[in-house]
């Protein structure tokens, strides 16, 4: 029997950088699925709503809107570890 390993998806914006996806925090993704119901026409409130986010790959921090979030799939990436300065 074959079976499909199930797709994950994440909300996130694209580094305004580095172009790698980042994920956004729950409260941003529940928002923006919230405005895309309403299906707000003059996109006047949801651009008045921004979060800044710091990107994992490049660890570069940008402003994004709401209006930015997009579906990947996948695993949202996890932040390397920084290795300790020695003296």
């Amino acid at each position: 029997m074959i079976q499909e390993l199930a797709r994950t998806r994440y909300l996130g914006v694209l580094c305004s950088r580095c172009k790698e996806p980042i994920a956004v925090p729950k409260r941003a993704a529940v928002l923006f699925e919230e405005l895309k119901q309403a299906k707000v026409t003059d996109g006047q409130d949801a651009k008045t709503r921004a979060m800044t986010l710091r990107c994992k790959a490049c660890d570069g921090e940008g402003v994004y809107e709401i209006t930015q979030i997009q579906e990947f799939e996948g695993a949202p990436r996890t932040r390397a570890r920084r290795r300790a300065a020695h003296a």
